[in-house]
């Protein structure tokens, strides 16, 4: 039986060896395989044996699914034909897929069984031909350019519609004609060139931006393409054409060569500045910094960009710097940074890091572009500002008159202790915060001398009363001086002052002055024996002033610092006294030098009395346990001779709060001490002279009574006649007279109104600024309700849109919103109805055209306006100043301040103001105030 199997296969077998179809023999239930040369290409075998003996599912292990059944209804006995078999055969040296139908019948053994099957392949032409032309269709309208060449002429054997477009043919006029015969401006090109190289290697090519010169509209242009040039292989291997895939590029590199020139030219210009310039992605990601950077930094671009750079940030700065860079990455809003990076020479250096946010035309934001700066010298002059403001500070402290510092603009920003003590409030700074101590009398006449001096540069040398609330609350006279402090150009950086209580000294100079006026009158009176008394007391009147010049002249305070002060001894101890630093001051009190004296201990400077019971040491320890002591008695100088002095010693302490040193403040007294004990001198001389002109006349204690009833009393009566003229005989006076009168009147009300209006403008100055959420609407209400009357006998009309409520300080803005609806009110054109528009906008800072508004802050804008009598534009900003009128007070009353009030509310707002107007035109006010 098994010779018979054999047989059978060999017989089948013989057979088809001898058909040039596709024949093969699936034998066995395992299927092994036997099959002819022609069944070769279909296996995609190259070695006839290749496949020999294997078995069918693994040879055609990609279609088992289709197959595999079929197979097995055929080793039951059933002849099957399967259809649409697909299979990839290698021809012209590449794969491609051809349509196959298998008609399949068994073998039957002598014993009945199925031993095999014979298998016999036919290729589907038909199937084959459809799918190549829709192949072709599509070839044909892809929206990139196809060319197939064949050589050895460039022979165009296909082209598609994309291609045809791109080179402005038709196809009958390129089919089976050259491509240097339709084209031959292409002719000794690199599309040639490449061409060429193709045919010869036989392998694929890829150019992208191929220029290429072309004809366009009537002449040569270079146009630039992506191109894939293939090889066409035969079977045998051989390259007999090349297909040309691309599409035209032109713009893109254009475009790409317009931004590589441009960022070229970035690049030069950004590595010439001196500071350092970076530029990010919306990511955050760094692209680009310039040379600076990797010579400051000593880094490479490798280590650099991306997020490399962080590697040269101070580990305790990088967490807060990328926090606040994130942040502002993430609202792509401009930043400033203040941090440390590592610099090439390993020592880290604070830098200001600035950046701005860039968008494209349609506004998506792109990244950041920023600066780098070195500031490091900054800070180390600002840390020893500081220490030096520190030091300053514990000096001043512990001086015993009130010592205060303003800015260059006379804004004070600084009192020692002896302010707190004896008068002020806790942070009550100010160009004017100090006004409202000052005696009434003397305001007026203070703050013009304050202004001028700011204004002018000039030092000032003032007396005026203070309201002191220690040991009692009452008004002392005090001498007020102040000096500017300049930089090395001139110019005013600080303003340094004192202030020295002489109210003692005062008192004793106006008596005396009193009682020499009283007696000089009286003795004029009585007889020529009393002229030598009074000759003798006015004497005695300009020695006292000589006297008290002097003093004046050696209470001159603490002007500039510690070095430049030579009117008193400003000296550092150690914790046991020992001499550490020595002022132009003690030098000049005490005769020695700084080298003769540092590192001795002070009781050098006590007399051999004071000495031997140890009061320097006593001192040292009061002002350990006291925090400060102070003395005053005779001190020694190095001439030996002696000097009476006030000594204030202050503990020095550091963070911790132990005792570092002390502070000694010195001053000479002896002078001041020889005035006093003269004054004491003189008024016992005065009581004497006082005791022998009571008894010389008996009258004069009446006489001074009456001479202090009327220096008083003309002021009453001014007020009080006034009124009777005014009440009782007004009718009887002559025209002339009635107008000095009513001129009389009208300037008193005038005086009043400014007086009135000054206390206005300084209460926003000067009043405690308690800002709450307020709706503004009501607000207004309250304000029109105030101006009713005027409104109703103005007829005017207010239109006001919703006002937002916002924190402000309430009375202030009262009075903002009743003086401008005043205005437009007083301002109004006869025979024209007054008309007022109120409104309130919601503004980004950023969107704002005004210098002052700042970027980072949100305003609500306000606007006023009216269709009042207008003025020039040219006086927008004199109108805001104190006392500007731009009308004489017969046309329009008012003081000329209510707009400078206006303007101030608004920076108490921390806001900013303008106006615009025309004349004829009304006149509309703007205020800008922070949403926060």
């Amino acid at each position: 039986m098994e010779v018979n199997v054999l047989d059978k296969k060999e017989f089948v077998f013989n057979i088809i060896c001898q058909s040039h179809v596709p024949m093969f023999i699936a034998w066995g239930p395992s299927g092994t395989m036997y099959y002819n040369d022609a069944c070769q290409p279909l296996l995609g075998i190259e070695h006839p044996l290749e496949a020999f003996e294997f078995p069918v599912q693994t040879v055609f292990a990609g279609n088992w699914d289709q197959l595999g059944p079929a197979f097995d209804q055929v080793m039951q006995g059933r002849s099957i034909t399967i259809s649409d078999i697909q299979l990839f055969i290698n021809r012209g040296g590449h794969s491609e897929p051809v349509t196959y139908t298998f008609s399949c019948i068994p073998i039957p053994l002598e014993s009945g069984e199925i031993g095999g099957m014979l298998v016999t392949a036919t290729e589907n032409i038909a199937i084959q031909q459809a799918a190549q032309k829709k192949i072709y269709d599509i070839l044909l309208r892809l929206p990139i350019g196809i060319l197939t060449l064949r050589m050895p002429d460039y022979r165009i054997e296909l082209a598609n519609n994309s291609f045809l477009q791109i080179a402005g043919k038709d196809m009958s006029e390129i089919t089976g004609r050259s491509l240097f015969e339709v084209n031959p401006e292409l002719k000794g090109q690199r599309a040639e060139e490449l061409i060429n190289q193709v045919i010869q290697t036989g392998k694929p090519h890829i150019e992208n931006g191929l220029p290429l010169r072309v004809e366009r509209n009537g002449g040569q242009v270079t146009a630039y393409f992506n191109i894939l040039f293939y090889p066409l292989l035969e079977s045998d291997g051989a390259c007999t054409g090349v297909m040309l895939v691309g599409r035209e590029v032109t713009e893109i590199v254009l475009e790409r060569k317009r931004m590589e020139n441009s960022e070229h030219y970035f690049r030069r210009l950004a590595d010439t500045v001196p500071i350092m310039l970076w530029i990010t992605r919306s990511d955050g990601y760094c692209t680009y910094v310039n040379q600076k950077w990797y010579d400051y930094t000593g880094q490479t671009p490798e280590k650099t960009l991306g997020r490399g750079w962080l590697s040269v940030v101070h580990p305790d700065d990088i967490a807060l710097m990328t926090s606040c860079f994130e942040e502002a990455n993430a609202h792509q809003v401009p930043f400033n940074f203040e941090y440390r990076i590592r610099g090439a020479d390993g020592n880290y250096r604070w830098i200001l890091d600035s950046g701005s946010p860039m968008f494209d035309k349609k506004g998506v934001f792109e990244g950041f572009i920023g600066s780098v700066v070195d500031i490091d010298n900054r800070k180390l002059a600002e840390d020893a500002v500081r220490e030096s403001e520190k030091r300053f500070r514990q000096l001043a402290d512990s001086m015993p008159q009130i010592v205060w510092t303003a800015n260059a603009d006379g804004y004070v920003d600084y009192y020692n202790k002896q302010w707190y003590l004896l008068i002020g409030d806790e942070n009550q700074f100010g160009d004017e915060s100090f006004i409202v101590h000052v005696h009434p009398d003397d305001r007026e006449r203070c703050l013009e001398s304050w202004h001028e001096v700011v204004r002018t540069g000039e030092s000032l040398e003032i007396e005026f009363r203070f309201r002191v609330k220690y040991p009692a609350p009452v008004y002392r006279w005090f001498l007020v001086r102040a000096r500017p402090i300049k930089n090395d150009r001139g110019q005013i950086i600080k303003w340094f002052g004192t202030c020295t209580d002489i109210d003692d000294v005062k008192n004793i100079h106006l008596e005396l002055e009193n009682r020499v006026t009283e007696r000089t009158h009286e003795i004029s009176h009585k007889n020529k024996a009393l002229e030598e008394t009074t000759r003798e007391l006015k004497e005695m009147n300009q020695q006292l002033e000589l006297r008290h010049e002097e003093l004046r002249q050696s209470e001159e305070r603490y002007l500039r610092m510690t070095n430049e002060v030579e009117d008193y001894s400003i000296i550092l101890l150690s914790k046991d006294g020992y001499i550490e630093n020595w002022n132009k001051g003690a030098e000049k009190i005490k005769g020695y030098t700084a080298d003769e004296i540092i590192g001795m201990h002070f009781r050098l400077f006590y007399t051999y009395s004071d000495q031997q019971h140890n009061l320097a040491e006593k001192l040292i320890a009061e002002a350990k346990e006291n925090g400060k002591s102070t003395y005053e008695g005779w001190r020694v100088r190095k001439d030996g001779s002696t000097f009476w002095a006030n000594t204030v010693l202050t503990a020095l302490h550091n963070d911790k709060n132990d005792i570092i040193g002390f502070s000694k403040v010195t001053r000479d007294l002896t002078k001041q001490k020889q005035n006093e004990d003269q004054l004491k001198i003189y008024a016992e001389q005065l009581e004497q002279k006082n005791r022998e002109l009571e008894r010389s006349n008996s009258e004069l204690s009446s006489f001074s009574y009456v001479a202090s009833h009327d220096l008083q009393e003309p002021l009453r009566k001014i007020q009080a006649f006034g009124n009777l003229i005014q009440a009782r005989d007004v009718a009887n006076l002559s025209d002339t007279s009635k107008d000095y009168f009513e001129r009389m009147v009208k300037a008193a009300i005038r005086m009043q109104n400014l007086i009135d209006s000054l206390l206005e403008f300084s209460r926003t100055t000067t009043a405690r600024k308690n800002f709450e959420l307020t709706d503004l609407n009501i607000l207004l209400d309250e304000v029109k309700k105030e101006l009713a009357h005027r409104i109703e006998e103005k007829k005017a009309t207010i239109i006001a849109a919703h006002l937002p409520t916002l924190t402000i300080i309430p009375f202030q803005f009262r009075q903002l919103l009743s003086n401008l609806i005043s205005n437009s009110l007083k301002y109004s054109r006869e025979d024209v109805t007054p008309v007022i528009e109120i409104t309130a906008t919601y503004v980004k800072g950023s969107e704002l055209n005004e210098k002052a508004a700042l970027p980072g802050k949100d305003y609500f804008r306000f606007k006023i306006a009216d269709n009042g009598i207008g003025f020039e534009q040219e006086y927008a900003e004199k109108i805001f100043e104190l006392f500007q009128r731009l009308h004489g007070r017969n046309e329009y009353s008012g003081s000329g301040i209510g707009l400078a009030i206006c303007k101030k509310i608004v920076e108490n707002h921390h806001g900013f103001m303008r106006a615009e107007s025309g004349a004829g035109e009304g006149a509309t006010f703007y205020f800008f105030i922070p949403v926060k």
